[in-house]
């Protein structure tokens, strides 16, 4: 029987499972639009939320933080249309099968809402994969910070020493680094990370990292 030596692997959700900041983009936009402001690029909320110091709610909205009619409007613009512009990354399937044949605990630490999580990763028959969502209203501090990671390994009882994060941003890089754990950059995603990441320009890469790290029992 082959075994891998990463018993948990999270994954963050946008631009490494999904490729969603189109749908992102359109909702951002329906809210500007109710606010008067002229829409943003993609480019422009791809780096945006990628960066660690950016004040989205300033960035996008003017606003010194997220507002309830902002979140409201946000959200059910969202779940009206999101679903018919999110795609799921080419291998996504296939990577997600081969570690639930190896017995590996797989987990979702995402900034997004856990709500919207479950909703996307459902209706993209991803979500029965998943032993944990934990989104940034999950716990007291979104990534950089470690916190997702802590919930997830305090619920799994597996160690840090045996779990992976793969993400496509510098704030997953820094919570992996923040959590002493390892980590694998999917440079098929919309971030940036530093040089010292260990990066993968498609799943196929990643799945061939992965192998690398089997062993037979």
């Amino acid at each position: 029987m082959k075994t891998l030596s990463f018993q948990s692997i999270i994954f963050d959700m946008d631009g490494t499972l999904l490729d969603s900041s189109f749908a992102m983009l359109q909702s951002v936009n329906h809210v500007r639009g109710t606010l008067g402001l002229e829409p943003v690029s993609k480019e422009f909320l791809e780096y945006s939320i990628n960066e660690p110091d950016c004040d989205l709610p300033m960035l996008f909205y003017g606003t010194k933080e997220y507002v309830p009619q902002h979140k409201e409007a946000f959200k059910q613009h969202y779940l009206t249309f999101a679903n018919d512009y999110i795609k799921v990354y080419d291998g996504v399937h296939e990577l997600l099968e081969y570690l639930q044949a190896l017995h590996v605990n797989i987990s979702i630490a995402t900034n997004a809402s856990d709500f919207f999580a479950k909703n996307m990763l459902e209706h993209k028959n991803l979500l029965h994969y998943f032993s944990h969502i934990v989104g940034a209203n999950c716990v007291k501090n979104p990534k950089p910070n470690p916190d997702m990671i802590h919930h997830i390994a305090t619920n799994t009882q597996i160690p840090l020493s045996h779990t992976l994060l793969v993400g496509d941003s510098i704030k997953d890089e820094l919570a992996a680094k923040n959590a002493g754990i390892a980590f694998c950059f999917a440079n098929w995603g919309y971030g940036v990370g530093s040089a010292q990441s260990s990066k993968y320009s498609n799943i196929k890469e990643l799945l061939n990292f992965l192998e690398q790290h089997t062993q037979r029992q």
